[in-house]
């Protein structure tokens, strides 16, 4: 069983969507930008300063390019709410970062000073955007997180993974995510946080990648709970679309009661089976899905589009496949996640022949 602070569903569970980026300008945005380290002038560019056009308009898309640091941020600061975007890596690449993987980021809970972090980003939580690293755990002062994780390997160094099996810990480390679920490259990236109190939950593609608890400052003896949104230029470009946030509601309404057609789905490489999944309870609003154990890319789950309601009665189908030349003995866990967090008393059981 899960602890306890992982909340029960609900239905009706935030507010209507609401779009952050108009597609035509940067009407209620503001940006602060400093020049490369490769840049020949050093001083600072700003606020609201933007000669080389880092932060663009293009056929209804936000384009970074990256040229210079810094960020693009919203004048208004949210709470408690669910953020969703849509990202995808261009071709260009600016000194000192031009034969690294394309880099740049997410930033919430944001407060200034404008030049906190690496003297361009704002005191805040990053949700790491980056080639093939999309939904990492970054801290930019905003506070330290409890988390799960445990060793891994990224390549030959030793990395902390999110891991919801583990430990609680606090740390102000960098949090790898538990899997890359991002889509191929030069194909959009769906990309979600949900900011709760002082948590916080990272999805990439419909998949629950990584999870904070009590974001909290100790100079300030409290939780950091709220803050601007801030898109960060850090040597890449990428363009950004479908920004969007709605509130979330926390009032419950009945209890949902999700049950699966088996416990354990048991296939070998290259096999494929329909895991159907019926709620017997109260309606309920699903956001995700978490896969929970080692070596998650083996595993093939296709998701439906979320946000997706089951009213009593109503039923869920994800096929799902094992990937040429997975691990025998391989064991993974699939529950379901919703705005308050993971469903309770669900959960379905992956295992490779």
């Amino acid at each position: 069983m899960f602890p306890p602070f992982f909340a029960v569903a609900q239905s009706h569970s935030a507010t209507p969507w609401r779009s952050l980026f108009n597609g035509k300008d940067l009407n209620g945005w503001d940006t602060f930008l400093r020049p490369s380290q490769a840049a020949a002038n050093q001083k600072t560019i700003g606020l609201n300063q933007d000669p080389h056009q880092v932060f663009r308009v293009e056929n209804g898309m936000l384009r970074i390019s990256g040229q210079d640091w810094g960020g693009i941020f919203t004048e208004e600061s949210f709470a408690n709410y669910h953020l969703r975007f849509q990202v995808k890596f261009g071709g260009k690449k600016w000194a000192p970062r031009e034969n690294a993987v394309a880099d740049g980021g997410l930033l919430f809970h944001c407060s200034p000073p404008y030049d906190f972090g690496s003297t361009c980003w704002m005191r805040s939580v990053e949700m790491q955007i980056q080639e093939t690293d999309i939904g990492d755990y970054h801290n930019v002062g905003a506070g330290i997180p409890i988390m799960q994780f445990s060793k891994a390997q990224d390549g030959e160094v030793p990395v902390d993974q999110y891991d919801p099996l583990a430990p609680l810990q606090l740390t102000s480390n960098r949090v790898y995510r538990s899997g890359n679920f991002e889509s191929a490259s030069q194909d959009w990236t769906r990309a979600e946080l949900v900011a709760r109190g002082g948590d916080a939950v990272f999805i990439v593609n419909g998949f629950v990648v990584n999870r904070l608890f009590n974001i909290y400052r100790s100079d300030l003896n409290q939780q950091t709970t709220r803050g601007q949104i801030q898109f960060q230029s850090e040597g890449a470009e990428h363009y950004l679309k479908n920004i969007e946030v709605r509130l979330i509601d926390f009032h419950p309404k009945g209890v949902p009661k999700l049950v699966a057609n088996k416990q354990e789905v048991v296939m070998g490489e290259n096999e494929s089976q329909i895991l159907e999944i019926v709620n017997q309870g109260s309606e309920v609003e699903l956001i995700a899905v978490e896969l929970i154990g080692k070596e998650l890319e083996q595993w093939d789950v296709k998701l439906p589009t979320f946000p997706l309601t089951l009213k009593k009665g109503g039923k869920l189908s994800l096929p799902i496949s094992v990937k040429a030349g997975s691990r025998s003995g391989n064991y993974v866990k699939l529950r379901l996640e919703t705005v308050l967090g993971p469903l309770s008393d669900f959960e379905v059981a992956f295992k490779v022949k």
